[in-house]
């Protein structure tokens, strides 16, 4: 007499964690007889735009990206990977399918599944020079179609038309007005009615420099800011550290300077003021080391809101990582009182941010970072 009862697919390979949501579209039949039912219609896709490239650190399948595999797997959807390069292009679409007659080699070909989904990062490395990362959305947005699930796993420091962080000071400019640049020109992908899950922002690879707290912020948020504009359905943060070298060195990508250390006389901008720069303070002190110099800069600043009277204005003022007490909001009030000085009338508010962001504001002291925490930040927002 022959058995029957039905299981669930279990996720045994690379350690992938089981999803849920899936278990009642399939059905496994032990004894005499043994069957794999995909549900009808499958699962939606999963699209990786894999950054396998120079300057963005070598990607990998986070926990939290494996559960998005192994739900897709379950129901026999298709994963798609896209690689992101400057020609961004499908490399690999990928369906479990199984023609075992026993339990065991059912379970052989389940690991052999995943281990071709683990391959996939190696099988994305870039092709073409620099990263266009819009690109890349738009081909896994078409891959995964309305329901489905695009990830990025990049850097996200794209070097190509429309958003090439090299060229209009676009480090300095402020993310949902950037998002809504893109829109307007109708330059984003569709990822209308997809799940969107981002990963790796802000973690670059030599010889592109580390970006401090403050600039992986402004990518994390510019990156959400397109997708949503774009039109996901949800948007996940996958922040998962990843800190290593670059799969490749080649084809070459540009390195893009962040942030820009100079006044910026736009709206919707950042300005980043250094204090080895002009904008700079006596030792301890909340006084300009050259007043003269201060004041020309600020002048150019003050000039621009002049003409712009509905402009509003944040200064932040930062310290090193062993100051203390109120010398970061003092600095910044210094900034707010020599605008002011110098005619701005604007709306204009001063904070003072303690320690800076170099390499976190949570970092013990460290003499090799103390120059680059003291600094002055000045945001301009025209909305």
């Amino acid at each position: 007499m022959r058995l029957h009862r039905s299981v669930l697919l279990v996720a045994v390979a690379l350690s992938l964690p089981l999803a849920t949501g899936c278990a009642a579209a399939k059905t496994v039949v032990f004894g005499d007889e043994f069957e794999f039912h995909c549900p009808q219609p499958a699962a939606p896709g999963l699209a990786i735009a894999v950054g396998a490239r120079a300057n963005s650190p070598t990607p990998a399948l986070s926990p939290e990206i494996r559960k998005l595999v192994v739900s897709t797997t379950e129901g026999c959807g298709t994963i798609t990977a896209v690689r992101v390069d400057g020609r961004p292009a499908v490399v690999d679409a990928l369906t479990f399918r199984t023609g075992a007659k026993t339990e065991q080699n059912f379970q052989i070909d389940k690991r052999a599944f995943f281990d071709r989904v683990d391959g996939l990062p190696a099988k994305a490395k870039a092709a073409a020079p620099e990263a266009n990362v819009l690109q890349a959305l738009s081909l896994a947005a078409d891959a995964a179609g309305r329901g489905g699930t695009v990830v990025l796993i990049d850097s996200g420091v794209q070097t190509t038309a429309p958003l090439d962080f090299r060229k209009n000071d676009l480090p300095s400019r402020r993310p949902a007005a950037v998002a809504d640049a893109l829109r307007r020109q109708k330059l984003l992908p569709d990822l209308s009615g997809r799940k969107v899950l981002l990963a790796g922002l802000g973690y670059t690879a030599s010889p592109q420099e580390p970006l401090d707290d403050k600039n992986k912020a402004f990518l994390v948020d510019l990156w959400r800011q397109i997708v949503t504009s774009a039109g996901a359905a949800e948007v996940i943060l996958d922040e998962s550290p990843n800190t290593g070298g670059a799969a490749v060195t080649s084809p070459a990508v540009g390195v893009v300077r962040f942030p820009v250390a100079e006044i910026q006389l736009a709206c919707d901008t950042l300005s980043v003021l250094p204090d080895d720069g002009a904008v700079g303070f006596v030792p301890d002190q909340a006084e300009f080391r050259d007043p003269a110099a201060a004041r020309r800069t600020l002048g150019k600043l003050a000039g621009f809101l002049g003409g712009n009277p509905a402009a509003r204005v944040l200064i932040k003022g930062y310290v090193a990582h062993y100051g203390a007490g109120d010398l970061s909001q003092r600095r910044a009030d210094r900034v707010e009182r020599e605008l002011s000085a110098l005619g701005a009338r604007n709306a204009i508010t001063a904070k003072g941010m303690g320690w800076g962001p170099y390499p976190s504001v949570s970092a013990p002291p460290d003499k090799r970072w103390d120059q680059k925490n003291r600094q002055v930040t000045i945001e301009v927002s025209c909305d």
